[in-house]
């Protein structure tokens, strides 16, 4: 299963991966679409810039679900009111940071609910809280797409 995260610089996309790979957590700026085992990193200035939005879609027919990773200490919104209908894949929203003193969860979570997320899941990567419940609601909607979509695609389609 691949998993493709989304969103602004700075929002916690390579730590989350980190986090959920049981890595080192330590700074790396995504300079290019970088493949790390089953995640799909991306830049976030794809997600600043509409002109690398291109890019995103066509990368995210590589991914089996797209996260859109919303940062909880953040005013800005960078996600399109329904910009999960761009991606024929199952779009979930990850609110991230959520053990700062500053996070606005309700804020982010109104940000990925326009973006047209149902699924939302509100994590730290530094505490680990949440992550348990992101890794298994993953596997529960990729499960949950592939039996809705199974007439659609041959039985070889997913990883």
């Amino acid at each position: 299963m691949k998993i493709m995260l989304i969103g602004p610089s700075a929002a916690g996309k390579t730590t989350l991966i980190q986090r959920l790979r049981n890595e080192e957590i330590k700074y790396d700026k995504t300079q290019a679409v970088e493949y790390i085992g089953n995640f799909i990193d991306t830049p976030g200035e794809y997600m600043q810039q509409r002109g690398y939005w291109g890019s995103l879609t066509i990368t995210s027919y590589d991914a089996d679900v797209i996260c859109l990773v919303q940062d909880s200490t953040s005013d800005d919104c960078w996600f399109s009111g329904g910009i999960d209908t761009k991606f024929e894949r199952p779009v979930i929203g990850v609110l991230t940071k959520i053990d700062r003193s500053d996070s606005k969860q309700k804020q982010g979570r109104g940000y990925l609910e326009l973006a047209g997320c149902r699924d939302i899941f509100a994590v730290s990567s530094f505490t680990g809280e949440g992550i348990e419940a992101l890794s298994k609601g993953i596997h529960e909607i990729v499960a949950r797409y592939k039996a809705e979509t199974a007439v659609r695609f041959s039985d070889d389609y997913f990883d």
